[in-house]
């Protein structure tokens, strides 16, 4: 659960969070967690249940596609703010890349339970998830074309 000192404003700060009320966040805020990770570290590794999307707050992470082999490829790198597990957390698919820390991290986590509890009552962040998982396809797409 997220401490009652956490600050709002930090929560408006990411695109998902931001056309959300204030009232909105403060039912939202019992669902979210806290995590940190060392470099190194392991933060979700591909073909697992994603039940979890996370929102970094300090540090980088890399997303890579066929981790420790020979095709290994970074395909994304997250920086403060940036939000990932979205993708396998809507879709119900396992998880399609691994996210290792590249520094030492720190970020919100919101599972699936929670997220379904702030969905009933606040469809409005529905619509916040699927706009930026819209977006990402999309930068996805860009990338294969070119």
């Amino acid at each position: 659960m997220l401490s009652k000192e956490f600050n709002l404003a930090t929560l408006r700060a990411l695109d998902l969070f931001a056309p959300l009320t204030d009232q909105e966040l403060e039912f939202l805020r019992p669902e979210l967690g806290v995590r940190t990770a060392s470099v190194g570290d392991v933060i979700m590794e591909a073909q697992t249940p994603g039940d979890e999307l996370f929102i970094l707050l300090v540090g980088e992470v890399k997303v890579i596609h066929d981790y420790r082999s020979a095709s290994e490829k970074v395909v994304a790198t997250v920086h403060p703010i940036g939000l990932f597990g979205e993708m396998a957390l809507l879709t119900g698919a396992p998880r399609s890349a691994t996210v290792v820390a590249t520094d030492t991290s720190r970020f919100l986590t919101l599972r699936r339970d929670g997220l379904e509890s702030v969905l009933h009552t606040y469809p409005s962040v529905c619509m916040s998830l699927l706009r930026h998982a819209y977006r990402i396809i999309n930068e996805l797409n860009a990338k294969i074309r070119s």
